[in-house]
């Protein structure tokens, strides 16, 4: 890595004083601020996809208007890690910034679907890249301490953000319309990009990589042929499977060897990670497209329930990420703990889907499985960044890249399969397909303490 601001002296302990007075300090808090606004944006585009896909008369394109932003994140987000090796993070954070603003004002604007989906498209391109530059500035401009800190305080700011989020988005949308919801609070976010650019405008990523060009193309065709198909066509399933084909195997491709094996250490870390982010973020996106379709739902309700998952998540996140299982003892139990909220939390939200429990079983359901995100998600990603005192050969640009990627790869490609699967028609989703889907999504999660094993 380049000398840069953060980089040239001995880096102060984590306080307050730090945080207000040095370089490093502002660097955390632009990064905090992006963070809060991050979450603030997965709430708002889960609340407003229904809303949406309705005023643009396109409630059996969820799995298109799902792989509009995925496919071209995807084309970008591996290359992330070679464009930290070309240029300062600082300059590629400002242009890919301009670019995302712009995607998000043309999708705000939209007269039609398909315009929506053009400004979905340049905005999936600058924010595939952003995950990975972010999280380079992270693993090169930040010392373990100081990433210790930001785990824990993220998480904090996804606690903020999962209450004002969903509330944001649902009186937003109820007053002015989706098309406010989606752009309000862009001069925050330009703001604290501008700031984190400013702070870190100075760093280089190390690595000698290259640019993964055949996986980028890989994982973007495969998320794009899961889009491409209608459910109800006879080319969905067999596009579905060529797509997921191809995501997998490039995966392979950006991950360091053995992760998808699950070799002991960082490799089983990422793997981990990939799986656990795949189908918790799969559920994730199909709840407010299905409390809207399947339970009758209305904004404030749906964005209830994102709010009950994202508190649950944030809150044992915040311990868990400034106090990591070291110990295998106690990343063992934790995990463990984990399996169990996943499994009676998705059984919560299967009964109340299959109409056999009160509406509000979704939200408690929700809420549990969000629970296990917090138990198990800050333990895996921090060991994915964070390089063993042996060294593993694992680069700081690839550890940023399969942190990126892990964390949103599976997810997307499978969220755009079962988003499509299970809303065929124009009625949208429809409970007697979800509910045999997320039977298997679940006992995937209550599986994942037997995959987390291999980290330590």
């Amino acid at each position: 890595m380049s000398p840069s601001p953060t980089t040239r002296a001995p880096a102060p302990p984590p306080s307050p004083r730090a945080l207000l007075t040095t370089r490093l300090g502002h660097l955390a808090m632009a990064m905090l601020v992006v963070e809060l606004l991050a979450g603030m944006q997965t709430y708002i585009n889960q609340t407003v996809l229904p809303l949406l896909a309705t005023d643009l008369d396109a409630r059996d394109s969820y799995g298109l208007v799902t792989a509009a932003a995925q496919v071209p994140a995807f084309l970008t987000m591996p290359l992330g890690g070679a464009m930290l090796e070309r240029w300062r993070a600082g300059a590629l954070m400002t242009a890919l910034t301009a670019l995302l603003t712009a995607g998000a004002v043309i999708g705000a604007l939209a007269p039609t679907i398909w315009a929506y989906i053009l400004g979905e498209v340049l905005r999936g391109l600058a924010a595939g890249a952003l995950a990975t530059v972010s999280m380079g500035v992270l693993v090169a401009g930040m010392p373990d301490a100081w990433r210790r800190l930001y785990a824990a305080a993220g998480s904090a700011m996804w606690v903020v953000s999962s209450l004002i989020g969903p509330a944001y988005a649902a009186a937003l949308s109820a007053a002015a319309g989706w098309r406010w919801a989606l752009v309000g609070y862009l001069p925050v976010l330009v703001a604290a990009r501008a700031a984190m650019a400013r702070e870190a405008a100075g760093l280089r990523v190390g690595g000698d990589d290259g640019a993964p060009w055949i996986p980028a193309l890989a994982m973007a065709g495969g998320v794009g042929a899961i889009g491409a198909a209608r459910a109800s066509g006879p080319w969905f399933w067999p596009m579905a499977g060529l797509g997921m084909a191809l995501v997998v195997g490039a995966c392979a491709r950006v991950f360091p060897a053995g992760s998808l094996r699950l070799a002991r250490g960082r490799g089983a870390a990422v793997g981990t990670l990939a799986w656990l982010c795949s189908l918790y973020f799969t559920i994730d996106l199909v709840v407010a497209p299905a409390a809207h379709d399947a339970l009758g739902l209305g904004p404030g309700a749906i964005g209830w329930a994102l709010t009950t998952a994202g508190v649950c998540w944030s809150v044992i996140a915040m311990r868990c990420g400034a106090r990591p299982a070291r110990d295998p003892g106690l990343l063992r139990r934790r995990t463990a703990l984990a399996g169990i909220a996943f499994a009676s939390g998705g059984t919560l939200m299967i009964v109340a889907l299959a109409g056999a429990a009160p509406w509000w079983c979704l939200h408690a359901g929700f809420g549990v499985l969000g629970a296990g995100m917090g138990l198990t998600n800050q333990d895996a990603w921090l060991r994915v960044i964070t390089a063993p005192e042996i060294d593993d050969g694992i680069s700081q640009a690839r550890a940023a890249t399969s942190a990126a990627v892990a964390s949103s790869a599976g997810a997307a490609a499978l969220a755009t399969l079962i988003t499509a699967a299970v809303a065929p028609t124009t009625a949208g989703v429809e409970a007697r397909l979800l509910v045999p889907v997320l039977i298997v999504l679940v006992v995937g999660l209550a599986a994942t303490p037997l995959l987390a094993r291999r980290m330590d």
